[in-house]
């Protein structure tokens, strides 16, 4: 049942109250009875009888104005105390403001003299209508009731009657039993068994309207109807219970206000949905012809709704209803303290808890072809949905919601601040917050794709977020992060233009100025030196979270200090402690401090020795710490070099720095084994050998392999079984079958 119709109910039962309590105008008769007795004079007529006549009139006077007349056929007046009699008796009563035309009509009535009782014991007809027009037509609203033995105490000015009270009008027919009037308070009240049915009518949604009450009291000073409980109405398969309901009527005793209180509650049911709702009082307000203006439920108020689909529930400390104009139809719900709904369908759940809920709802010609258009959660709220695998809770100050056509959830914004948080079985919880947000639904009601924007921070367990806006896609489970994002975790962080997260596999990519900081000192930075933190740079990074294998791919550029490393490829595996480069290859290695043989005044270096290598690809070991370079490869410092095949490199970490390094970068160079058509120049100095092996610690290159043969700028040369190159003096050791010797004269001039 909607809460509209709930209010149409309690106003028809408010009309039904305000006909029968025009049964009051029948006690007119009282009056006029003891008015006409001080007022005529008789003749005698037998010993028994005091005085008879065989008509009788009596008109009641107030100034020049005739308020109502009496007339009998017959009027018989008895000796001793017999009560006298009236016969055949007509009472017209016309009204203060000459607006009644209201008549009353008895068989007869008797009057006891002495205590002033007067009893009709037949049946009574009243009419009840306003004046004619000047036309002559009819009057529209006539109301016909029917009751007996009435008596009436005229010390007391009351008058009641045990006899059933039946009344009919044009929008309707009633009846109780048992009815009591006040005339001094003008109180009418029916003791009990009281009932109403409503002819169908535009008003009543084209079905009769039932109405049943314990007792009934209508107050005609006050302009109330109280309807004393247990107070129901039906309509179909709607009803509405109360303990009491008030009605209050306007000038036109139309009933403008209508008030249920006593824990009232209304049931209704429509293709296998089950509605209930209840309050602590319900108060409905009706324009002049009849229609539901306003609606409110205050103190305690739940609603439920149960279908074959699911189920849903709403409390609240009070809710408001406008109505479309001139239609029992819902225009706006506001509720307010402490709002909670909550909803159930298919396995996928929905709680709203807010502190004010504003509801507009479409236009229809019908109460059920209506349904929610907007909503807004004006104060702080959550949201929290629900199915079988993950639970989204949101808040924010206050949401928007549109609904489809069907009454779903469609889309939903949040704004001035959102905080979202997300949780899916064991997985590690995931939270966000941003400015504002909106997300959109699917028809099952669960959400399908959320976007956040201004000011967004993502985290989940170490992994944080940070953009100008997020994308969340439920199907494929990526988040899309836009406007200078930034991801960090405990060891790193990485900005680009675009970065895109998946959820399920934790895949990573990042596209656009990629720029990756690790952290100095951190088990995952790839230095591992300590010489501050470690930066990688290129055009896109694609990688697993859960693996922790990261690919930068175009213009890759991995840089820490003095150590620069450069390739079109940079891979690391973290978990591995493995690091790789593809395609042309460029690195600056840092060498390790060694013993010179020149005296220090002598010695040619003002800085740190730093070797630069290229080659088609390198590959790193962290366990090892050795860098691999392979496809021919280039290495150079100063004026000396090396090309090979493959090279070696032996790297030295800090003393301060675990030995898990996954990149060579700041770990210095110690030992460099060259393989494969090796040629070392120094200067002019030109020697060749299969293999060479380079020691920083005394700077020398020993060549070995092959035919060792050392080159001089004039052709010269000369071979052995292995030639020693100390870099510092320009020293060549030559190991030959005639011995070892020493050469000098290649020193190179500088």
């Amino acid at each position: 049942m909607r809460n509209q119709e709930a209010a149409r109910y309690a106003r028809w039962a408010a009309t039904a109250a305000g006909i029968v309590a025009l049964v009051v105008v029948a006690f007119y008769v009282v009056r006029a009875i003891q008015s006409a007795r001080r007022h005529n004079t008789t003749a005698q007529v037998s010993p028994s009888v005091q005085q008879q006549m065989q008509t009788f009139t009596y008109n009641g006077m107030e100034g020049n104005r005739t308020l109502f007349t009496i007339r009998a056929s017959r009027a018989t007046e008895f000796r001793a105390d017999s009560p006298a009699l009236l016969e055949d008796v007509w009472i017209s009563i016309y009204g203060r403001q000459g607006d009644r035309n209201d008549s009353i009509h008895t068989h007869e009535c008797s009057y006891a003299q002495k205590t002033g009782a007067v009893q009709c014991t037949g049946e009574v007809t009243i009419d009840i209508r306003g004046a004619k027009p000047q036309s002559g037509a009819p009057t529209e609203g006539a109301v016909h009731v029917t009751t007996s033995d009435i008596t009436f105490d005229a010390q007391k000015g009351e008058a009641d009657s045990p006899a059933p009270v039946e009344f009919s009008l044009p929008q309707g027919h009633g009846s109780g039993v048992g009815i009591s009037y006040q005339t001094r308070a003008a109180i009418v009240r029916v003791q009990r068994a009281v009932k109403f049915e409503m002819i169908p009518d535009a008003r009543t949604g084209g079905s009769p309207v039932h109405v049943e009450a314990a007792s009934m009291e209508v107050r005609r000073d006050d302009r109330k109807v109280l309807l004393g409980g247990p107070v129901n109405v039906q309509q179909g398969d709607r009803m509405l219970a109360a303990g009491n309901v008030t009605v209050s009527l306007g000038e036109s005793f139309h009933a403008r206000q209508v008030l249920a209180e006593g824990n009232p509650s209304m049931r209704a049911s429509r293709s296998g949905d089950v509605f209930q709702a209840s309050a602590s009082a319900i108060t409905a307000d009706l324009s002049s012809e009849g229609w539901v203006e306003h609606l409110s439920l205050v103190g305690n108020v739940t609603g439920t709704r149960h279908s074959a689909n699911g189920s849903s529930q709403f409390s609240s400390n009070r809710v408001e209803f406008a109505m479309q104009p001139a239609r029992n139809i819902l225009r706006q719900m506001i509720a307010t303290g402490t709002v909670s709904a909550e909803s159930q369908q298919g396995g996928i759940s929905q709680v709203l808890k807010t502190n004010t809920l504003q509801m507009n709802f479409s236009p229809a010609s019908r109460p059920d072809e209506q349904h929610v258009q907007t909503a807004k959660a004006l104060g702080p709220s959550t949201i929290v949905m629900k199915d079988a695998r993950e639970t989204t809770e949101i808040r924010a100050p206050k949401f928007d919601a549109q609904f489809t056509s069907a009454g779903r959830l469609g889309h939903l914004v949040g704004g001035t601040g959102v905080d979202v948080r997300r949780t899916s079985g064991t997985s590690l919880a995931q939270t966000s917050t941003a400015q504002s947000m909106s997300a959109s639904f699917a028809p099952d009601g669960q959400w399908t794709v959320v976007e956040e924007t201004g000011k967004v921070s993502f985290s989940e367990g170490d992994r944080k977020g940070f953009a100008g806006r997020a994308k969340i896609d439920r199907a494929s489970g990526k988040i899309t992060l836009t406007g200078s994002p930034i991801i960090e975790d405990a060891s790193s962080s990485t900005a680009a233009t675009l970065v895109t997260l998946d959820q399920k596999s934790g895949e990573l990519s990042a596209d656009g100025g990629v720029v990756t900081t690790y952290s100095a000192g951190n088990r995952d930075n790839p230095s591992k030196s300590g010489a501050g933190p470690a930066h990688i740079s290129a055009d896109r990074l694609t990688g697993s979270t859960s693996s922790g294998h990261v690919v930068y791919s175009g213009h890759a550029r991995l840089w820490q200090g003095d150590s620069v490393l450069e390739a079109d490829r940079i891979a690391i595996s973290r978990d591995q402690k493995a690091f790789s480069a593809t395609g042309n290859v460029t690195t600056v290695f840092v060498q390790t401090s060694g013993a010179s043989l020149l005296p220090a005044s002598d010695s040619k270096k003002s800085g740190p020795t730093l070797w630069k290598a290229y080659a088609p690809e390198l590959a790193y070991s962290g366990d090892q710490g050795q860098v691999h370079l392979t496809g021919g490869v280039r290495i150079v410092s100063g004026d000396v070099s090396l090309v090979a095949r493959t090279l070696d490199l032996d790297l030295i970490a800090s003393k301060t720095i675990a030995a898990s390094a996954v990149s060579p970068l700041g770990g210095q160079l110690a030992r460099a084994v060259a393989r494969g058509d090796v040629v070392v120049r120094q200067g002019a100095v030109r020697a060749t050998a299969d293999n060479a092996v380079y020691t920083a610690a005394d700077e020398k290159f020993v060549l070995s392999g092959g035919k060792p043969t050392i080159t001089d700028v004039s052709g010269n040369s000369a071979s052995g079984r292995s030639l020693t190159f100390f870099i510092p003096n320009d020293t060549i050791l030559i190991d030959s079958q005639e011995g070892s010797r020493t050469l000098t004269k290649y020193r190179v001039e500088k």
